[in-house]
This record gives C-alpha cells, structure tokens and sequence, in this order.
C-alpha cells in the first residue's frame, strides 16, 4: 500500500516492485487481485489518464507516448488503444502546434536552418513526418510540398 500512496502505479509496475523484494509471483497476483477488488489499481484508466497527459502537458507525439507507458510497464495491447485514443489528426496536429508555440515563442526562425530546427524539435518529441511538415508549414513558408 505505501508504493500507491506516492502516485498511481500499474500492475507491471507493481508486479515488479514485488518481486525485486523478494515476493513471488503467486503473491504479486494475490495482491493485484486485492488491489482490484480495493479499486486502487485500474490500468486500462491510468493508461488514457497518462497518454492524455503526455499529449496535453507534455506536448508528446504517439510515438514518445507509447514509449513512455510501455516504460510504465503497461501491456503493448493497452499502450496501442490509449495512444490511439489520443491521436486522432486533428489532436496530434494541435498538439504538435502547441509544441511549436511554446519552444519557438517568438515564431520559428525564417530559415531553412529554422524550419529543420523545428522539424527535429517535433521529430523528437515523437510526432510523425507528415504532421511535423504539417505543423511547420503552418506557422512558415520556408518548408514546401514534396520536402523533407
């Protein structure tokens, strides 16, 4: 009880801090099922919770959501349906916007150099090609059709 008392925890996530200390895994199952009856433990809602979070807060892209909750410990299955939950177009493409205003808050740079600058900005916040391009050419002119 006293690991979820600092914040919400999945069950792999639990499963693991049981057996790094030294329980079993009939007893790590035990105390998954005891957490369930409790409602202490709900993956499937802390799943969306934290991709919905990591898309509004963080700024992330699907891709560096699923990585962060499958760090989490999340089943693959589950990490794929809140993360396609969360990045319908239009959300990603706003998110991605979002991104680009926070980092670059006076506009991005009117530069080739600036627009590939934001390109790897939104690249590495986990956006695909296609909505970084988008998202650029939104807020410049320095990017056009049939680049990068």
């Amino acid at each position: 009880m006293g690991m979820l008392s600092r914040r919400a925890l999945s069950e792999g996530e639990i499963r693991f801090r049981l057996a790094a200390k030294g329980f079993t895994e009939a007893q790590a199952t035990d105390a998954l099922i005891r957490l369930r009856e409790l409602s202490l433990v709900d993956d499937s809602a802390l799943c969306a919770n934290l991709a919905r979070r990591y898309r509004d807060v963080r700024r992330l892209g699907p891709r560096r959501i699923a990585g962060a909750l499958l760090v989490r410990r999340f089943p693959r299955d589950l990490v794929e349906q809140s993360v396609r939950a969360v990045s319908r177009p239009e959300e990603e493409q706003a998110a991605a916007a979002a991104a680009l205003a926070k980092k670059f808050r006076g506009g991005i740079p009117e530069s080739r150099e600036g627009a590939a600058k934001a390109y790897r900005f939104l690249s590495q916040r986990g956006f695909s090609p296609g909505t970084c391009r988008q998202a650029i050419r939104a807020l410049s002119d320095d990017i056009v059709e049939g680049e990068g």
